[in-house]
C-alpha cells in the first residue's frame, strides 16, 4: 500500500515529529510504501496565489508533484499540532493548494463530489491543552469538524482515526511520550 505522511511542526524536536517518525517507521516495517512531506523543512510555499484560485494559469510544478502523491497514495496521514484550535498555517495552505476545487473536490448541483474517494485518511493531532479544556469550551468538536469532515470527508478520503495527544508540554515525561508513541505505531499497524 502506498502512504503519503504530510506533517508540520517547525521545531526539529518536537512530539509531531517523533510521532511522524515513528509512525512512517512502523508504515515501513508492515511493508507499506511511504512518502514523507515534511513542509517545513520542503519551505513548502503555502500562499495560494490570484492565479491558482482562478484555475486559468497552469499548475506550478510544485503543487504538481504534490497534487501526484496524492493521486498515487492509497492512505493519507496528517500529523500536526493544533494552535489557535486549527492547523499550523503551513498545513493550512498546503491543504488550500494541494486539494483544490477539481481536483480533490468539486459541486455537482447542489451536492460535493469527493475525488479522492477509495483512499483512507488519518490524522494525529496535539496539543497543550487538556481534555477537559478542549471538550468543555468546544475546541475539540471544532477543530474534529474541520479536519474529519471538511478536509477529509468532502474530499472523499475516509477517515480511519483521529488521534488526538493533550495536554503535552513541559510537564510531560519520558514515559507518557514513550506511551503515545505506542499508540501511534499501534494505530499504524491496526489500520493499515
Amino acid at each position: 500500500m502506498k502512504h503519503l505522511v504530510v506533517f508540520a511542526h517547525p521545531r526539529s524536536g518536537s512530539f509531531t515529529r517523533q510521532a511522524a517518525g515513528a509512525y512512517v517507521d512502523e508504515l515501513e516495517q508492515c511493508g507499506h510504501e511511504v512518502a514523507v512531506r515534511d513542509l517545513y523543512t520542503m519551505g513548502f510555499n503555502p500562499v495560494l496565489s490570484a492565479e491558482e484560485m482562478g484555475g486559468k494559469a497552469p499548475l506550478p510544478e510544485d503543487i504538481q508533484r504534490e497534487q501526484k502523491l496524492v493521486r498515487d497514495a492509497h492512505a493519507i496521514t496528517f500529523l500536526f499540532p493544533i494552535w489557535w484550535a486549527s492547523m499550523p498555517a503551513m498545513l493550512k495552505g498546503y491543504v488550500d493548494r494541494v486539494f483544490s476545487y477539481g481536483f480533490a473536490w468539486e459541486m455537482r448541483g447542489e451536492t460535493i463530489e469527493g475525488k479522492l474517494r477509495g483512499r483512507k485518511g488519518m490524522i494525529v493531532t496535539s496539543s497543550a491543552a487538556p481534555m477537559s479544556y478542549l471538550e468543555a469550551t468546544g475546541e475539540l468538536r471544532a477543530f474534529t469538524v474541520t479536519q474529519d469532515f471538511a478536509i477529509m470527508d468532502v474530499c472523499g478520503i475516509h477517515a480511519v482515526e483521529h488521534l488526538h495527544f493533550d495536554d503535552l508540554g513541559l510537564q510531560t515525561t519520558p514515559e507518557r511520550i514513550d506511551e503515545d508513541i505506542h499508540r501511534i505505531r499501534k494505530a499504524a499497524r491496526e489500520h493499515f
